[in-house]
């Protein structure tokens, strides 16, 4: 081969391996940003109820003389001080400066509301101008109302901006490496390095779109003190991975996160927005560790990027103790959710609703002890809805019941339950299919059962 054959060749791989790598980072870069964004507005909403709090008190503490109406924070409140600056750090980190001025001007408004309405009727209450004074706090609280206003619109155009930038980078990500695709196949048939059957062009596709898959989805590792296994088959015949997902990582020495998802639609489509799932869950984890509180916020986020009452996400998340066998977790939606102690199955049901119906829906968490030996089972709808011959749904119950009889190995207990899918499928699986196992253990066992849903596919 010539040099500048060699040279082309060269510059084609470099552009396919680091364009890739460039989306992936860009698309962590405004997931964060997105929940930065996030964090502001709750920030400002946050702040302006607590001022309404502290007016509301006042205005009962010079009707009834009663200090129970003042809350315990003031006024003078030095919280507020704090939390304005730490909203002001967010606000600044998202990238929207413009806006800080903002909320240096809800701290100025907030400042003369305390030395000029609430410090005087709390002196005294029966003063002669306490009616001027009550009036005027109004005056500035509607101040305050109106510039929260300005700069939470101000925080949610900047959220459109990211969630545009997100989707011309998720666009240029498939769109670069679809190119480089072509560019290898063209190149290939040029210089004779393929054949020209039907078969091997529809091999090569697949392979190009299992690369592009993969620069979308990380693996996950084996959580402390437990045992793995895990099972995956995709629905669609061009993609080895649809809207199904697989993840587990740890956050310290003795603690990590699991995640099972299933995102609404099929192939291609779905793998973006589980990609989008995976990402935007271990960003948000990685600042906060309750369930909870991180399913709310992607909850939020979610609905925020893709604005699309068609899209939505069925998910499990899960934060595992290994010191104290403690299991927390949030069921959104997702009912098939299993632990075996012994041959006593226990189901956990979903602890709130489907992500992507309302922004101000309430996650529950859920806490289970998993002793040594317990083993979770997790697995997307894809299982329970395989039907056999007579059109019987797999189902919960016949999950459960296999579950009480399967092998303590939880690869085992995936094999079984993926074996028992594609028998009731008749070999062609109709749905995207997940499983997750977890089988606690005494200590580290000194194996990595760390996954992949690309090696977990089978090509069918």
């Amino acid at each position: 081969m010539s040099p500048p054959i060699l040279l082309l060749v060269a510059v084609i791989v470099a552009v396919a391996i680091i364009g890739p790598v460039w989306g992936i980072r860009q698309l962590d870069a405004e997931s964060n940003a997105q929940v930065r964004l996030a964090a502001a507005r709750e920030g400002v909403d946050a702040i302006f109820r607590e001022q309404l709090s502290e007016e509301t008190g006042l205005r009962g503490f010079v009707s009834t003389r009663d200090s129970y109406f003042l809350s315990p924070d003031g006024p003078p409140n030095p919280q507020f001080d704090q939390r304005v600056a730490e909203l002001a750090a967010l606000v600044q980190a998202a990238g929207v400066s413009d806006a800080v001025p903002l909320v240096h001007q809800i701290r100025t408004i907030h400042d003369n509301w305390e030395s000029r309405v609430a410090l005087p009727l709390l002196h005294d209450p029966g003063r002669a101008d306490s009616l001027p004074l009550q009036t005027y706090g109004k005056l500035l609280t509607d101040q305050l109302r109106g510039t929260s206003k300005e700069l939470r619109d101000s925080l949610s155009t900047a959220s459109v901006r990211v969630e545009q930038r997100l989707r011309r980078t998720m666009n240029f990500t498939i769109a670069a490496s679809a190119g480089i695709v072509t560019v290898f196949a063209l190149s290939a048939v040029i210089f004779g390095l393929a054949r020209a059957t039907s078969e091997q062009r529809l091999q090569r596709e697949r392979s190009l779109v299992d690369a592009l898959q993969q620069t979308l989805r990380v693996g996950g590792t084996k959580l402390p003190r437990t045992q793995t296994g895990f099972a995956y088959a995709s629905a669609t015949s061009e993609a080895l991975i649809g809207g199904d997902l697989l993840d587990s990582w740890r956050d310290g020495e003795e603690t990590g996160w699991f995640l099972i998802a299933d995102a609404s639609g099929k192939g291609i489509q779905a793998a973006r927005h589980a990609a989008f799932v995976q990402y935007a869950i271990r960003a948000l984890a990685a600042e906060r560790d309750d369930p909870g509180i991180v399913v709310e916020r992607f909850n939020r986020l979610f609905i925020d990027t893709f604005n699309d009452p068609g899209i939505f996400v069925v998910l499990f998340l899960g934060r595992f103790d290994g010191r104290t066998h403690t299991l927390r977790y949030v069921g959104a939606g997702h009912s098939t959710a299993f632990v075996r102690r012994g041959i006593v199955v226990q189901q956990l049901p979903p602890t709130g609703p489907i992500i992507g119906l309302e922004t101000d829906s309430a996650f529950t968490v859920g806490t289970v002890n998993l002793p040594v030996g317990a083993t979770v089972v997790l697995a997307t709808d894809g299982l329970t809805e395989a039907r056999d011959e007579s059109g019987t749904f797999f189902g919960d119950e016949g999950v459960a019941k296999v579950l009480a009889e399967a092998p303590i190995d939880a690869q085992e207990i995936c094999d079984l339950l993926l074996a028992e899918a594609e028998r009731r499928y008749r070999g062609v699986i109709a749905d995207d299919l997940a499983i997750l196992a977890m089988r606690v253990l005494a200590h580290e066992d000194g194996t990595d059962t760390g996954f992949s849903t690309m090696e977990a596919a089978p090509r069918r």
